[in-house]
């Protein structure tokens, strides 16, 4: 039944059931808990209802088919500001109840990075250089939160882990529900290269891609490693994700000093780690490449 618009009662009137269901119940402003409350007491709303939310300090009306806020109790209007970023640096679950307030999230999801290739100790005139991981890619999806299930996993793909002497760990894979994927980087690769096989190198780690959602992207390969003489040789910096990185190689001269390089882990999500380096007049022991950067997702809930 639709409001019967306004009208002014005076003492003695015999209000009928229609009266009281338009003039007062369809017009009145109800307040509730929050969007469980209000469902729960409002089973069938009619177009132009109103109500009130404390939890969220919330006006919202009833367009016909659903909820939409109006306005805030400080005066912010629906749609001018009403914006929550959720961020997940972690795997966890997205609980669509927790925002009702809003109708659509835009979800960016990031794989994990890879990590950079090792090095190991060397003897005279020897190298031992690793080439940058990769950097894990991107996907990005706008979502209605009622095609949403009320419950969403949201896995968050591990950066690779760094090894000495050894090949880079790969990342994982970052998805949140079906709607967005993207995959890790991969690791960057080891190399030994003693004085008969100088001139050797290897490519960076490649760049993991989005493989579900509606904008995909592709993170950006590792630097590549290479020995071009026995006097010089450099350690890839690892691939740049959506979020940035390093992606610097570092050249090692062994007429110099710190000759030896440690790779640094990536240092934003989805960043690959560096490569390390070893020359035959470094320190003592073998070097891990650097972590590939842990993935994350952003919902941008609005």
């Amino acid at each position: 039944m639709a409001p019967a618009g306004f009208t002014t009662f005076v003492a003695g009137n015999v209000l009928t059931a229609a009266q009281v269901n338009t003039y007062l119940m369809e017009q009145a402003v109800t307040v509730f808990a929050d969007a469980t409350a209000r469902d729960a007491a409002i089973t069938s709303p009619s177009e132009g209802q109103v109500c009130y939310l404390t939890g969220t300090n919330y006006l919202q009306i009833y367009d016909g088919s659903a909820w939409s806020n109006v306005i805030t109790a400080a005066g912010v209007p629906a749609g001018g500001g009403q914006k929550q970023l959720v961020t997940f640096t972690s795997s966890g679950t997205f609980s669509k109840a927790s925002y009702s307030t809003y109708s659509q999230a835009e979800i960016t999801v990031v794989g994990g990075g890879g990590a950079g290739g090792g090095a190991e100790a060397v003897g005279g005139g020897d190298w031992s250089v690793g080439s940058g991981g990769g950097a894990g890619g991107t996907a990005v999806v706008i979502v209605p939160l009622a095609s949403m299930a009320a419950s969403e996993t949201v896995t968050v793909g591990a950066g690779g882990t760094g090894v000495s002497a050894a090949d880079g760990g790969n990342g994982g894979t970052t998805s949140f529900g079906t709607w967005a994927v993207a995959t890790g980087g991969t690791g960057g690769k080891y190399l030994f290269s003693d004085t008969t096989s100088i001139g050797q190198g290897y490519p960076g780690g490649t760049g993991g891609i989005g493989t579900t959602g509606t904008l995909l992207m592709q993170g950006g390969a590792g630097r590549h490693s290479w020995v071009n003489s026995l006097e010089y040789g450099y350690s890839g910096g690892g691939g740049l994700s959506s979020f940035g990185g390093s992606g610097v190689e570092v050249v090692n001269d062994p007429a110099g000093t710190g000759v030896d390089h440690q790779g640094a882990d990536g240092p934003v999500p989805g960043a690959g780690g560096d490569g390390s380096a070893k020359t035959a007049l470094g320190g003592a022991g073998d070097l891990a490449g650097g972590d590939g950067a842990d993935g994350i997702v952003v919902v941008k809930l609005t």
